[in-house]
């Protein structure tokens, strides 16, 4: 018999977040909304890049070329046909007379990247530690380069500006949602256990018939996917997509937030990005009314490396949060009495 507790607690809770969502949707101001949307997006590369390398153990330090891949993707097919007329003069015919929705855009980054992570990681994913890294920085590098020489199809350095700007919170929730409910399932799974025995010992896991390049590469491709995903969020987001958007400052940053939260841990990270989101937010303001530029960094830096002295594991570690803990939580936020579980 289905145990049907959890399901309410887990009704209850989304009914919650809707209620937030709606409110800073319709009431808050665009400085709120742009951050609340930032915060949703960077969960969704920080959840699929701890899908890589927190549960599988491969190291990646060119993911955010699959945020590129999307977000480019994306400009392209919710462009104006006028603009592209315009601008993307090296696109085919019938291409520059496409004009999509930004969801069937996501959806067709996300399989290009699928298709092209499928390639790539084929390839790569037969290294092991640090190579795997290099390797992929590699590619990284690769598609930043393609972004700022396929002037007919990219503008260059100049960008693709003038996005219809479809991306809202809902857009953003839901797709954060949706990122953590399949890595959570995949990880759940016998593939996420294969998953867990690969990041511990290689060899012991395909001494047991564990099929390592074959998890790996589904470990690589779903982590490329919302990857992609994240990506076409960020350019209807931001208005404008640019190779220089998508490099060294923002893989850091997420594997930053996906390190402190714990690696091997969707809680871990999500806490994570919540709580280096607002902290970013707080000390570009307190660059500004101190007028040192640069400030910020330095700050984010210094308390990034007192966590990981004090606190080597990340906040979660490998734990998720439970029912219990989440049953307290929503107790907490609405008031009640205790919701039973």
């Amino acid at each position: 018999m289905t145990d049907k507790k959890p399901v309410g607690l887990i009704i209850l809770s989304l009914v919650v977040l809707g209620i937030i969502v709606f409110f800073v949707n319709t009431f808050a101001n665009s400085y709120i909304k742009r951050v609340a949307n930032l915060m949703m997006i960077y969960i969704i590369l920080a959840v699929s890049l701890n899908l890589l390398t927190g549960f599988t153990g491969i190291v990646s330090l060119g993911q955010i070329g699959f945020m590129s891949i999307g977000a480019y993707t994306s400009a392209i097919l919710t462009l104006s046909p006028r603009l592209k007329y315009r601008w993307l003069i090296g696109l085919p015919e019938w291409l520059q007379s496409v004009h999509m929705h930004l969801f069937p855009a996501m959806l067709i980054g996300g399989i290009l990247s699928v298709i092209i992570a499928l390639g790539v990681g084929y390839v790569i994913l037969r290294l092991r530690g640090v190579y795997i890294a290099v390797a992929t920085l590699g590619f990284l590098v690769i598609v930043k380069v393609m972004a700022e020489n396929w002037i007919g199809v990219t503008r260059g350095g100049r960008g693709i500006s003038t996005l219809p700007g479809y991306t809202n919170l809902w857009w953003t929730t839901g797709a954060a949602l949706v990122t953590i409910y399949v890595v959570w399932r995949l990880v759940k799974s016998p593939y996420g256990r294969k998953m867990t025995a690969i990041r511990e010992h290689d060899l012991a896991a395909q001494s047991v018939g564990v099929h390592a390049p074959k998890i790996r590469l589904l470990s690589f491709t779903v982590s490329a996917f919302f990857t992609s995903i994240a990506g076409s969020l960020w350019a209807n987001l931001i208005g404008v997509v640019s190779p220089g958007s998508f490099y060294l400052w923002l893989t850091l940053l997420i594997i930053i937030m996906m390190v402190v939260g714990g690696m091997g841990s969707i809680t871990g990270s999500v806490v994570s990005v919540i709580g280096f989101t607002i902290l970013l937010e707080w000390l570009r303001n307190f660059e500004s009314r101190v007028a040192v530029y640069g400030i910020h960094y330095i700050l984010f830096a210094l308390i990034f490396m007192l966590i990981i002295i004090f606190r080597p594991q990340g906040l979660f570690g490998t734990r998720e949060i439970s029912r219990e803990q989440l049953s307290e939580f929503m107790r907490r936020f609405l008031g009640r009495g205790k919701i039973r579980t």
